[in-house]
């Protein structure tokens, strides 16, 4: 896997159009992820390419599929890491969520945020079983207070995003990322300890 530069990540951060070219997670996390949510049944912010090399999820939802507005909801273990790029806003007349590269308002939000509301409100309804939230946009851990109700780790390492379409490896990103686990309500196993196991290696646990 070819590495870049940083100034062809800024050159190449400038130039997303498109989901395709947005950054993937790091192929050292997945280990990691799978130990903790073992079979992925969806992620809900992906692309063919993309989840054939990496994250192998059963099912995706690509920019075209509009995971935010999905009338189904997300459903079994889910693995998110919600778009890099854009910003989102809410139309309360329509109902829906309009996703786009610039703009959107004094209103609009992350698409880190948008993703991370929709999941945690399918998971409180029981339709998602587990899940594992990863982002680099750290502004959320201020905008959703609800966040640390669940475990976090912090890696203590900046991470090696990949290019999801020709699968550079930027080391060191610029930003911190970081994971938030939304466990199984299942009685008899300590789903918290299996989180602890797989991620303390990394970094700070919130627990």
């Amino acid at each position: 896997m070819r590495k870049i530069s940083a100034k062809r990540y800024y050159d190449q951060a400038a130039r997303i159009y498109r989901l395709e070219d947005d950054w993937c997670t790091p192929p050292v996390y997945l280990p990691h992820i799978y130990h903790v949510l073992g079979h992925i049944d969806l992620d809900p912010g992906s692309t063919e390419h993309a989840n054939q090399e990496f994250i192998q999820a059963d099912k995706i939802f690509t920019k075209e599929d509009d995971a935010l507005n999905q009338q189904d909801p997300w459903k079994g273990n889910v693995y998110c890491f919600p778009p890099t790029y854009g910003r989102c806003s809410f139309s309360k007349v329509r109902q829906t969520w309009r996703w786009s590269l610039s703009g959107g308002g004094p209103g609009a939000c992350s698409p880190a945020r948008a993703w991370f509301d929709r999941l945690e409100k399918d998971w409180k309804l029981g339709f998602v079983n587990s899940a594992l939230f990863y982002t680099t946009t750290v502004e959320i851990m201020r905008t959703i207070p609800s966040l640390w109700s669940y475990p976090v780790c912090i890696p203590k390492n900046r991470p090696s995003l990949v290019h999801g379409k020709k699968f550079y490896l930027y080391e060191n990103f610029p930003k911190w990322g970081f994971f938030v686990f939304l466990p199984p309500r299942e009685l008899g196993f300590n789903h918290l300890d299996k989180f602890r196991e797989a991620f303390s290696p990394l970094g700070n646990l919130v627990m």
